[in-house]
């Protein structure tokens, strides 16, 4: 984690950008959902860049739920996605990658005091915490092995995506007592969301295209400030982060 006083906060997302979680987490949260409603139709859902609640809120808005009730129904769903994933982390874990170059920039970043590491994905925090540590990233983000120390906004912050990096900022100030704003505050992701995400509160955004049916042309469409086709490249990485 960075120093007191950092001068940079650099929120990740997770999936299709630190890692690639495989197939049993969109099986468990489908069969979650099905549980509930049996002619649930897994083909027409879309998981790419959105949170988990506003996910499940899609779904059941497809069965004409109206919305007090999916705010009662959605947290049982995804406590139940996060058992069923949970059962299965020991038999199919292995079916988690890491990205390119993601290790070696945690660590570059980590030798930088003024760098503090953050998360900005729309995992529900018990979700994100369970990816990071089966795939070996918690430490890089926390300094404990609990989901309470990571640093960050989640998919149970908010439902939706766009509402989180004004969360994450406000939690950074809380921690570190540092006001992030503008540039200061960098945020890389696989998705157009992600990038438009960092628009949204006028910081800087780093895309990188390892995101899963998501074309580069999409996401330089939304004009990101740095686009990279992995995290491979550390030292060009870093001076994107780090570059007034």
């Amino acid at each position: 984690m960075g120093s007191s006083k950092p001068q940079r906060l650099v929120l990740f997302d997770i999936d299709g950008t630190l890692l690639r979680a495989g197939p049993m987490w969109t099986e468990s949260y489908l069969g979650a959902v099905a549980e509930v409603f049996p002619d649930f139709k897994p083909e027409k859902v879309r998981f790419g860049g959105k949170t988990d609640f506003q996910i499940c809120k899609e779904i059941l808005r497809d069965f004409g739920i109206p919305d007090p009730v999916i705010d009662e129904l959605a947290p049982a769903i995804i406590h139940r996605y996060l058992e069923k994933a949970g059962s299965l982390l020991s038999s199919r874990g292995q079916e988690m990658k890491l990205l390119p170059g993601v290790v070696e920039l945690l660590k570059a970043l980590s030798e930088h005091p003024d760098v503090s590491l953050g998360i900005l994905t729309g995992n529900v925090r018990k979700g994100a915490q369970m990816k990071l540590s089966h795939a070996g990233l918690l430490e890089h983000f926390s300094d404990e092995d609990a989901a309470t120390d990571l640093l960050g906004a989640f998919g149970d912050d908010h439902w939706n995506r766009y509402e989180l990096p004004r969360v994450a900022v406000a939690r950074a100030f809380h921690t570190t007592g540092v006001d992030f704003s503008g540039k200061e505050v960098v945020v890389i992701g696989d998705t157009e969301h992600d990038v438009n995400c960092g628009k949204s509160i006028g910081v800087r955004s780093i895309a990188v295209g390892t995101g899963r049916d998501v074309p580069k042309e999409l996401i330089l469409a939304h004009k990101p400030d740095y686009f990279f086709e992995n995290l491979s490249a550390t030292q060009e990485v870093v001076r994107a982060i780090l570059c007034e």
